[in-house]
């Protein structure tokens, strides 16, 4: 769970610091979330699911391709709550990662570490 929001966290600090630097808000979405998910994996990999150095680059590129799959769900439902209902662009992209945890959380488990339902 620490690793989760610690990675919610740096996502929106990089998103915020991304959009106020003048980067287009649907950029700055994929960025953050690519930067948060590599951050991410040590912690999950390590931590949550405490696994051994076997397999890891396998492991983070399967880990990778999850998360350019949710970020560019991320990217989707930001533009919806940005245009589609004019919220602002930074508690859109907070509301948008919210929403995208579990799908990304078990993609990872069961795609990016190969785990089985009763793991962590």
């Amino acid at each position: 769970m620490l690793v989760g929001i610690g990675g919610f966290i740096l996502n929106v600090l990089a998103f915020s610091a991304l959009f106020h630097l003048g980067a287009w808000y649907v950029a700055a979405s994929v960025v953050a979330y690519l930067v948060s998910n590599a951050t991410m994996y040590v912690g999950n990999r390590y931590f949550t699911f405490g696994l051994s150095h076997d397999g890891l680059l396998a492991a983070y590129l399967r880990y990778l391709v999850v998360g350019c799959v949710v970020a560019v769900l991320t990217a989707l439902l930001l533009v919806a709550l940005v245009e589609g209902i004019g919220l602002d662009p930074l508690l859109g992209q907070a509301l948008a990662l919210s929403a995208l945890v579990p799908l990304s959380f078990l993609l990872s488990k069961r795609f990016a570490f190969r785990l089985g339902p009763d793991a962590a």
